[in-house]
């Protein structure tokens, strides 16, 4: 795990001491930016002031559509589910077992007194009642005369029963302590009974609120009661049985404020606002209209909307874009001279994308425009930027730029389904078209297969949105015109961008890749032995570019030009057969310079030639920091020879550099070292060359001259395969054909005859 974190580490170091990586990143915290303020914008709108009665001074329309809760609604909602939950009363089970107690403690005393005082006349009954009271509690307050018949009936133990049996049947259907007084608020007349304080009962009574009694109801009906479960009881004994029951029946119900409005809120919790919805584009009053109350309200709403940034929206918004931002840093770090291979590329997609965004953000403001989303969707140039962008970069940065353009577009027009379908195919579409456009007219071409696709998908939208034939064929013909727009667009771009930035595109390449140029006719005069071997090291870096997925035009063209300053000297050259005189006077150190200032002369011989600055770089870097060692070699058996140590030095047999920066560039190196090498086998085999082959890139790899080219083994196997083919077309079995001499000998031994077929 610390192993894999060092060397992510060193190589997002490594990628961040690179000039190119340290601008993008910062123009794409600017692209960010940028794009949440204009985001930010579209979610805040113009506020109005008016009042009811007033004249509107300008169309009020909806700039974005408005998802708004109607409160009242939601309150009649809520307060219709309400009345539908019913009242909780918790009964007191306590209360009833508190009752049924009293009643055995005042017949125990009432049997407990009789049995100490026997009654024998009216004097002992007084004494009686006196004795019974000083033994009860004090709680309840049995009236006198309920005791004294209690004293004076034999059949106590009946008595007892039938109290209790009444006092049961009251409690247990409740009794109130007074009528409820709907602190709630709540006009709700059904009720829930919850039994409380009783292990046995846990079950919930329905009931309605109709039903309920208070306690002054209750002793109201005990008569009624009494009279109807007691008829065998005699009528001084029913007296006896109301009055005891009256005073021992207490309240038990009681009304669950708490309980109550729980079950409300978890009722009510999960009910979904009742909205409304303001329309993109909805026209709210027109200019010189009343304001009326309806109208008011929903300007209210606009306004409201609009004084207020939606912070959740735009945190969104943020977040998804710093997560593109990981992810393009990503690749950036991981592959950024794939990525941006020129130095102006960051801030070329950066105008090109901030051009975009603005443009897409003004159109979204233009209500005309989006009262159809097809059409919105239609005007955005997402096809011309992937386009430019493919055929000045390449393809795979074309696609994270087209998704970005593709977010944004989404967003503005307020997660259109329409827009992000149509976006997405125009965009893709982009990338592919120009894959292998070679000529101007070919961005014609792509535009014309861009319409045509485009319209299929434009069809399949209006027939999901069900649309008119009319505003079907209309949009077909937008859809067309949209993809050769574009590509017209993009043809007039392009030499703006070749001028303004001088960036080279394809057709640079491809006006540099002409061999009847000046300065290569020049040098097929002057320098024949460079020519051909800047041809062959052309093929091979184009055929091997072409395995890795490298631009193989630019290697091509960086082939032929890689060598361009060997014209001057050209005579000092082998494969020119060396002419020049001066060559056998030079000391090894002198010879060595010259030819390492073939670099230089050919920089200076590219600038005063206005190539462009990729081009120019394959002089610069097709040697790297590479060993002259047969001149190095000749100085150290020289200076050995003479005695003279230390008089070498090691630098000044090396190419200054730099290091190959791109893969292109590395290619360039491998082939002019493999096609100078392979000239110099005797009886060149494929195991020979495949061995030198081999040897070159292994002691290219070894010395580091691929460390800033972003080239991995699996690209370095794929050249030496490519190399492998053209060599051995060059150094392929010839037969060897005998001389004349030889054939006439023969056709004398044989007597050939000649004559008609």
């Amino acid at each position: 795990m610390l192993t894999t974190v060092k060397i992510i580490s060193r190589s997002v170091n490594a990628a961040m001491r690179n000039r190119n990586v340290r601008l993008s990143l910062f123009l794409i915290l600017g692209i960010i930016l940028i794009s949440t303020i204009l985001l930010s914008i579209n979610v805040v709108g113009k506020t109005h002031d008016y009042s009811i009665g007033d004249i509107a001074r300008e169309d009020v329309r909806v700039s974005g559509d408005i998802i708004f809760e109607i409160e009242s609604e939601t309150r009649a909602e809520k307060g219709r589910i309400a009345e539908s939950i019913p009242l909780v009363f918790d009964r007191d089970q306590s209360v009833l077992v508190e009752s049924l107690r009293f009643v055995d403690i005042l017949f125990d005393y009432v049997d407990m007194t009789l049995r100490e005082i026997p009654p024998t006349g009216s004097e002992d009954r007084t004494f009686q009642l006196i004795t019974l009271k000083s033994k009860l509690p004090k709680y309840p307050q049995y009236d006198d005369r309920i005791l004294y018949e209690l004293l004076r009936i034999q059949n106590a133990p009946d008595i007892r029963q039938s109290i209790k049996k009444i006092i049961i049947h009251i409690l247990d259907n409740g009794v109130m302590p007074a009528p409820y007084s709907n602190p709630l608020s709540i006009a709700n007349r059904n009720v829930t009974i919850k039994i409380i304080n009783s292990p046995q009962v846990t079950d919930e009574i329905s009931r309605g609120l109709e039903e309920l009694k208070t306690l002054a109801e209750i002793n109201a009906e005990i008569p009624g009661l009494v009279n109807g479960m007691l008829q065998q009881k005699s009528r001084e004994e029913r007296t006896l049985i109301i009055s005891a029951t009256r005073t021992l029946v207490k309240p038990n119900l009681f009304f669950n404020a708490e309980e109550t409005k729980r079950r409300i809120d978890e009722a009510t919790r999960n009910i979904k606002p009742v909205t409304g919805v303001l329309k993109k584009g909805q026209t709210i009053v027109r200019e010189g209209d009343t304001i009326t109350t309806e109208t008011l309200n929903k300007i209210a709403i606009l306004n409201s909307y609009a004084s207020t940034t939606r912070i959740n929206y735009i945190l969104g918004v943020l977040l998804l874009q710093v997560s593109f931002l990981f992810v393009f840093g990503y690749f950036l770090l991981e592959y950024h001279s794939r990525l941006l291979p020129d130095r102006k590329a960051p801030l070329i997609i950066f105008s090109i994308v901030v051009l975009f965004i603005f443009y897409t953000f003004f159109l979204s403001r233009t209500d005309n425009i989006l009262n159809s989303t097809i059409i919105f969707a239609l005007y955005l140039p997402i096809a011309a930027v992937t386009m430019i962008i493919a055929t000045l970069f390449n393809i795979f940065i074309a696609l994270i730029i087209g998704l970005y353009l593709i977010f944004f577009a989404f967003v503005v027009s307020n997660g259109s389904l329409v827009v992000i379908v149509t976006a997405f195919s125009s965009a893709i579409l982009g990338v592919f078209v120009l894959t292998d456009v070679e000529r101007r007219t070919d961005f014609l071409r792509g535009g014309l297969i861009l319409g045509i696709i485009n319209s299929v998908v434009v069809v399949g939208v209006c027939l999901m949105e069900e649309y008119t034939l009319y505003d079907t064929l209309r949009n077909i013909e937008l859809s067309l015109a949209n993809g050769i727009i574009n590509s017209i667009l993009v043809l007039g771009v392009f030499p703006l961008f070749e001028n303004l930035f001088s960036i080279t595109t394809k057709f640079n390449l491809l006006e540099l890749s002409d061999l009847n140029a000046p300065i290569f006719r020049r040098m097929l005069i002057k320098a024949p032995g460079t020519y051909n071997h800047s041809l062959m090291v052309a093929n091979m870096a184009e055929a091997a570019c072409k395995e890795i997925g490298a631009n193989y035009l630019l290697a091509r063209v960086g082939g032929y030009y890689h060598d361009i300053g060997k014209i001057e000297d050209a005579g000092i050259y082998i494969e020119n057969k060396i002419t020049d005189k001066r060559a056998k006077s030079l000391s090894p150190l002198e010879y060595s310079r010259l030819i390492i200032s073939h670099v230089d002369k050919g920089v200076a011989l590219s600038r005063k030639s206005r190539l462009p600055e990729q081009v120019e770089s394959f002089i610069r870097e097709h040697h790297g920091t590479t060993m002259m060692t047969f001149f190095y070699h000749q100085a150290l058996e020289e200076a050995d020879a003479s005695g003279e140590t230390g008089s070498v030095n090691k630098a000044e047999f090396q190419y200054p550099g730099p290091k190959p920066q791109s893969r292109e560039t590395a290619v360039v190196m491998l082939a002019d070292a493999v096609e100078a090498a392979s000239r110099s086998l005797q009886d060149p085999t494929n195991v020979k060359l495949e061995s030198l082959v081999k040897k070159i890139i292994y002691n290219k790899l070894n010395d580091d001259e691929f460390e800033y080219s972003d080239l991995t083994i699996s690209d370095l196997n794929k050249i030496q395969r490519a190399f492998m083919r053209i060599l051995n077309g060059i150094f392929h079995t010839r037969i060897e054909y005998p001389e004349n001499e030889e054939v006439q000998k023969l056709e004398e031994k044989v007597n050939v005859k000649e004559g008609d077929n």
